[in-house]
């Protein structure tokens, strides 16, 4: 196709039980919820931070773990993630037809995610083991809690949001990992990533 131009719009939302709205980017419907262009924010943030979010909607972005729960709480949701590969230089995208993320005093913002598509590849819910260690399911973020600098609610031995430097669904550790170190900015071991974003859209 040629001439096709995705439209990124700046526009308000209205989270439930929160009265100001919120201002995000959007592109077809998709609200972009993480964003990472040029790591001009610091990732290795606390939880207070990521529950509330971060950042610039036109540069680093992180919307907010409270308001992200609380839309996808209100009414299913789905999930894009589009990256970048460092090798490259190529985007690719992986959906989830749902993505849900629980409470903070019950659930620590537990990530749920099902219903995969796309040419990424299923690093969220990947229940394989890395470069054949043999540590099949250890690498799988889906029903996982959220983990900062200053939080550690991850099962692995010891932090590893200390040891990679941003907060996220960690097992032990990640496959995964949008907000780590930029060596480690990877959507599976093999892709290292330029940029990231994160996106969701009512079902």
């Amino acid at each position: 196709m040629t001439g096709f131009v995705a439209k990124n719009v700046t526009v308000n939302i209205t989270i439930p039980t929160q009265s100001d709205p919120v201002l995000v980017k959007s592109v077809f419907g998709w609200i972009t919820i993480h964003q990472r262009l040029n790591s001009s924010v610091n990732w290795n943030r606390n939880w207070a931070d990521y529950k509330v979010g971060f950042g610039s909607i036109d540069a680093d972005f992180w919307l907010g773990l409270e308001k992200v729960h609380l839309l996808t709480s209100s009414q299913p949701y789905r999930l894009r993630v589009e990256v970048q590969d460092q090798s490259t230089n190529l985007w690719y995208s992986a959906e989830y037809w749902s993505f849900k993320i629980g409470d903070e005093s019950n659930d620590k913002y537990r990530l749920e995610v099902a219903g995969y598509s796309g040419d990424a590849g299923d690093s969220l819910h990947y229940l394989g083991d890395l470069n054949g260690d043999g540590n099949f399911g250890i690498y799988d973020h889906n029903g996982m809690k959220f983990t900062t600098n200053d939080q550690d609610n991850d099962p692995a031995i010891g932090n590893c949001c200390a040891m990679y430097a941003g907060g996220w669904w960690y097992n032990m550790c990640f496959r995964a990992c949008l907000t780590c170190i930029a060596n480690k900015h990877k959507w599976s071991d093999s892709m290292v990533l330029v940029n990231s974003r994160m996106m969701i859209k009512p079902q």
